[in-house]
């Protein structure tokens, strides 16, 4: 079987490491992978994780982005005519790629590139497409038609939680739900590097470490958590630290409110960005995502892999990542005393072992890589077992 990807992004985010995760896992001696990724100053580092996952990496300068989902929202003029310019570059593109390469399944890594999928039609060759939906598609017009062109040109989406299959609209198209795959033989408890992180980041031993690991942007909710941490300073138990991850340079007029307010409370400690947080998430006891916007959470993913629960605002992509009182809690963003409850609840020692036990065995079931591949790897079957004879698949539902 061969398998075209097209990947969207230049730099080295969460969508292309979940592809690697896939394509480290795939069988190479039945399953051939080729990733199509922007041939951008910077990619080196987004080939370098596919390779070594076991793809062959083409980089072409015509894979761009069709933005319209509420990580990337495309608000203004600009953004629209610079999405616009490059569907039919990559279109093209694909019909080619598609023609010279035979590949059996065509699978996007976003709804963003539904240029591939058009072009795999233009082609001639009635391949099936795969979109995976990495987050939800906006509710606006712009992204309507957004969604609009996926579900007409796409065959099966693989979405990573239920929330962003329904943003494509309805009636329901034919999708899965697989969650984002954390490799648990490299997240996994570390008691030494514990140790020496803690120590490196002036933790004590009794400190309870909430860590919010994520870009610091307005969607991401990192304001509105130190803030309420402020407001309610004499609520909280006297062992809750707030360690706010993602910092980066030139970061913008929000990340320096942010950082103002993290500098004015005695509770929270400002961390730059990190490509590789495992010593961060060892060192935590406790994933908390303030996020606003709709989207989903690989700390959440990474953090149960390393026994540690996770407190989230109460958005459907971040609710379907919990078990409510067993692996996790969720609050009201809006109510900062929901907040501080948890909180003060996650501070005592037998509840959060028992979420930490929990959210262990869940990442196990929901989480792992080598269960999400098998899983993705079943869409890819079932989809070539209905093809029609010309090679179109059946708009069949497939839930592995």
């Amino acid at each position: 079987m061969r398998l075209l990807y097209f990947h969207h992004a230049h730099d080295p985010g969460g969508a292309v490491r979940s592809l690697a995760a896939l394509v480290a896992g795939l069988d190479k001696r039945q399953i051939e992978p080729i990733v199509a990724i922007p041939d951008r100053p910077g990619a080196d580092e987004v080939r370098a994780l596919l390779e070594k996952a076991g793809a062959t990496v083409i980089a072409e300068r015509h894979i761009r982005p069709f933005h319209g989902s509420t990580v990337v929202p495309v608000s203004t003029l600009r953004e629209k005519i610079y999405s616009l310019a490059g569907l039919l570059p990559l279109a093209l593109l694909a019909r080619k790629l598609v023609k010279k390469l035979n590949p059996d399944i065509v699978h996007l890594n976003s709804t963003s590139v539904v240029g591939a999928a058009i072009g795999t039609r233009m082609s001639g060759a009635r391949k099936p497409v795969i979109a995976h939906v990495r987050e939800p598609l906006l509710r606006n017009r712009w992204g309507r038609w957004l969604a609009s062109l996926n579900r007409k040109f796409v065959d099966h989406f693989i979405s990573i939680d239920a929330e962003g299959l329904r943003s494509l609209g309805q009636p329901s198209p034919a999708g899965s739900v697989i969650f984002n795959f954390v490799d648990t033989d490299v997240f996994r408890p570390d008691p030494a590097r514990r140790a020496t992180e803690r120590s490196a980041r002036g933790w004590g031993d009794d400190d309870v470490v909430f860590l919010s690991l994520s870009r610091i942007t307005a969607a991401n909710g990192a304001l509105e958590l130190v803030r309420s941490i402020g407001d309610r300073d004499d609520r909280i138990d006297k062992r809750a630290r707030f360690a706010i991850a993602g910092f980066e340079g030139g970061g913008g007029a929000y990340q320096q409110q942010v950082q103002e307010a993290v500098d004015r409370s005695s509770r929270c400690d400002a961390i730059g960005f990190t490509q590789d947080a495992r010593g961060l998430i060892d060192a935590a006891d406790v994933i908390v995502v303030p996020f606003t916007t709709p989207h989903s959470a690989r700390s959440v993913f990474e953090g149960a892999a390393m026994g540690k629960p996770a407190l989230v605002t109460k958005l459907p992509n971040l609710q379907e990542l919990i078990v409510e009182g067993e692996t996790g809690l969720a609050y009201d963003p809006l109510d900062p005393d929901e907040l501080i409850d948890a909180v003060n609840r996650l501070c005592r020692p037998d509840e959060r072992r028992f979420f930490s036990d929990a959210a262990f065995r869940f990442a196990g079931q929901q989480f792992a890589a080598r269960t999400n591949v098998a899983r993705t790897v079943a869409v890819y079957r079932r989809l070539l077992a209905t093809a029609g004879g010309d090679g179109a698949p059946g708009k069949m539902a497939v839930h592995p």
